[in-house]
């Protein structure tokens, strides 16, 4: 549900203000369904829960043709929940969406913060390999050998993200991404 909702609160935020159809029709030009895992409905009740949180206003406007529809617009609240929701998803190993749903909204984010939870991310990753190279070196001899190749699939996992964590906040240094701080930023919609 994280991922969900940092999603549906950023393209909400990044419109300026969305319908839900909106939100859903950009939020599948991205791929969600894939990387996500998010399917139409769940853009929907996110969307709701969110507004019952108080993340997101409702405002009620006439429909073209139609029923009246609602325009979401982000709170202040919601804004500090999109940036929280993003440093958390750059920290946490072992949850791809919340990853990728971060990664999708990270020019939220000043580039320094950036920059800074993306090491965190790096720093857990290199304690992990550490445990699971212990964990391959020590096997425990109870642990059925087909159990104990699993964690060679866990390690090839961990350094192709570590590697992939260091480059990123290497290009986040050297200025890659326009950020929160940066002129034009997309932080900046009202």
């Amino acid at each position: 549900m994280s991922a969900t909702k940092l999603l549906v609160l950023g393209v909400v935020h990044l419109s300026g203000g969305a319908h839900g159809y909106q939100v859903r029709s950009e939020l599948q030009s991205w791929g969600v369904e894939s990387w996500a895992k998010i399917k139409p409905g769940s853009i929907y009740h996110a969307l709701k829960k969110a507004a019952a949180d108080g993340l997101l206003t409702e405002h009620a406007e006439p429909g073209n043709s139609g029923p009246e529809r609602v325009l979401y617009r982000v709170t202040a609240r919601g804004r500090d929940e999109i940036i929280d929701l993003v440093r958390d998803g750059l920290r946490r190993t072992h949850d791809p969406a919340m990853l990728n749903a971060s990664i999708a909204m990270l020019p939220m984010l000043t580039r320094t913060d950036a920059i800074a939870h993306v090491n965190e991310r790096v720093a857990r990753l290199e304690a992990e390999l550490v445990v699971q190279t212990e964990w391959r070196e020590h096997p425990n001899p109870d642990i059925p050998e087909h159990v104990r190749d699993q964690a060679e699939l866990w390690a090839g996992h961990a350094r192709t993200e570590l590697e992939w964590a260091k480059s990123l906040s290497e290009r986040l240094a050297e200025g890659a991404y326009t950020m929160a701080d940066d002129p034009g930023s997309w932080r900046t919609v009202p």
